[in-house]
């Protein structure tokens, strides 16, 4: 089995892979003060419960776009299954041409996403990744990653409200029935979940405009299950796009590694 590792701002997403099925998902918050021996001992406890065999893991690798926690979680998740895990950075193999001012500004979660759209999608394509931003990015009609729109994810938007607003309550993320809302909890709600669907079909919209082109659209991340019906058929729900991306990437290197030794 192949271990994927997503880690994200606010969540960490572990996909284990028998080949190309996504057999097992487990999640866990995103923690930056927690020691090494701490996500040690909290992974222990995950695989426990999955009933995860370690023997049965081959192989592992991490895209992270929280740098000062991306050498305990890959150190906690060696010792626990004793092979050296792939980080998306450079020089990592990823096929992925990358047309943006500084590529290595670009972060693995992105990377993965967009080799995970292009081997099921195919191109041109736009990725809606609804986390803790909401990322709007494109592939354009030669393959080629050339970038896109972010703005402040669902959950940040609503806990921005509320830290800026005397007399907003915080609250849980769930979708009204209708869109004007007749209480402060669901307005709040309204405004972030149909104010999130209607901006992402304004930005799709406009950046086909702009490319000349329409384009395959992929709703992928967290929060996406919140706009999804919300959004015309022509969207496809691909929650764990960036983790079969990430097992491309694994066997994009393993493969190219093996070929490599045998010659």
């Amino acid at each position: 089995m192949l271990l994927t590792v997503d880690m994200g701002n606010t969540d960490i997403t572990l996909g284990f892979f028998d080949n190309e099925e996504l057999k097992i998902t487990l999640h866990t918050l995103t923690d930056t003060k927690k020691t090494q021996d701490e996500y040690l001992s909290l992974f222990k406890m995950l695989f426990r419960e999955a009933d995860i065999s370690y023997q049965k893991v081959s192989g592992g690798i991490i895209a992270s776009v929280v740098p000062s926690l991306t050498e305990r979680i890959k150190s906690a998740l060696e010792s626990v299954f004793s092979f050296t895990f792939l980080l998306v950075a450079p020089p990592i193999k990823t096929g992925l041409s990358i047309r943006i001012d500084n590529p290595l500004e670009l972060g693995g979660d992105l990377v993965a996403d967009a080799v995970g759209t292009k081997e099921k999608f195919g191109f041109p394509s736009i990725m809606i990744d609804l986390g803790t931003a909401t990322k709007v990015i494109v592939i354009d009609q030669e393959g080629s990653f050339i970038g896109g729109v972010f703005t402040p994810g669902l959950k940040v938007s609503v806990q921005a409200l509320v830290g800026s607003t005397a007399l907003l309550p915080d609250i849980s993320l769930k979708r009204p029935k209708k869109i004007v809302g007749r209480n402060t909890s669901d307005s709040m709600n309204s405004g972030a979940i149909y104010g999130c669907a209607a901006m992402i079909r304004g930005l799709v919209d406009d950046i086909e405009k702009e490319l000349g082109y329409n384009c395959h659209r992929v709703l992928m991340g967290g929060y996406a299950y919140l706009v999804k019906d919300l959004l015309s058929s022509d969207y496809s729900f691909a929650p764990d796009t960036v983790l079969n991306g990430l097992r491309i990437i694994f066997e994009r290197n393993v493969n190219e590694g093996e070929k490599n030794h045998a010659q």
